[in-house]
C-alpha cells in the first residue's frame, strides 16, 4: 500500500487538504496528516478545525512515497519552515512524489526540488515562481516527481491526479467514478 503525508497548518485551506485526503483513502492508499501546529487540532482559513493524524515533528525523519503541501495563507507562515524543506529535499532525492496546491509550490521552490520541473499555481503566486511557471493554466500538472495545482476549485482534480501517480489510473478512475467526477 502506497503512503502519503498531508502537511497542514493555521490557515491552510480546507477544500485542498480534505479532497486529497479524501480521493487517496478512496483509492486505497495510506494517508496521514500531519500539522505544523503544535497540537493535532489545526484551525483552515474557513475556522474548520481538523484533527491530524500526527505532529509533523513526529514523522520528520520518515519517507512516504508521496508529501502532499496544502495550500492557504498559511503557507507563508511555513514556507521558510527549514525542517519542512529539509523533508521535502529528501522526499524529491528519492525521487518521491512532492505534491503542492495553490499558494503551496512556493514551499517546493524554496526546497530546492523544482529545479528543472515545470509548475502551476495560485495566481496569486505567479510572479514569486515564474522561473518554473507552465503558463497553459492547467488544473493539475506533473512534472517529473512534482505535481502541482491552481486552486481550491482544483483539489478534486488534484487528487485524482495524486491518485493515479500513487495508486493506479484505474484506481483513479474508479474514485472518479465512483464520485460522479
Amino acid at each position: 500500500m502506497k503512503s502519503a503525508l498531508v502537511i497542514i497548518f493555521r490557515n491552510f485551506e480546507e477544500t485542498e487538504a480534505i479532497a486529497p485526503i479524501d480521493i487517496l483513502k478512496r483509492a486505497g492508499a495510506d494517508v496521514k496528516i500531519a500539522t505544523m501546529s503544535e497540537n493535532l487540532e489545526t484551525s483552515g482559513r474557513s475556522g474548520i478545525q481538523i484533527r491530524a493524524d500526527v505532529l509533523f515533528s513526529g514523522v520528520k525523519d520518515a519517507l512516504f512515497d508521496a508529501v502532499i503541501v496544502s495550500g492557504g495563507p498559511g503557507t507563508a507562515n511555513v514556507a521558510e519552515n527549514p525542517a519542512l524543506l529539509d523533508f521535502i529535499k529528501r522526499h524529491d532525492s528519492q525521487n518521491k512524489i512532492v505534491a503542492a496546491i495553490c499558494a503551496a509550490p512556493a514551499v517546493l521552490k524554496n526546497a530546492g526540488v523544482l529545479e528543472g520541473k515545470t509548475c502551476v499555481c495560485h495566481p496569486s503566486k505567479e510572479k514569486e515562481l515564474e522561473p518554473f511557471l507552465d503558463k497553459s493554466q492547467k488544473k493539475v500538472l506533473s512534472s517529473k516527481n512534482a505535481i502541482t495545482s491552481r486552486g481550491a476549485g482544483t483539489a478534486l482534480d488534484f487528487g485524482l491526479a495524486l491518485a493515479a501517480a500513487l495508486c493506479g489510473e484505474s484506481a483513479a478512475q474508479k474514485v472518479a467514478d465512483s464520485i460522479c467526477f
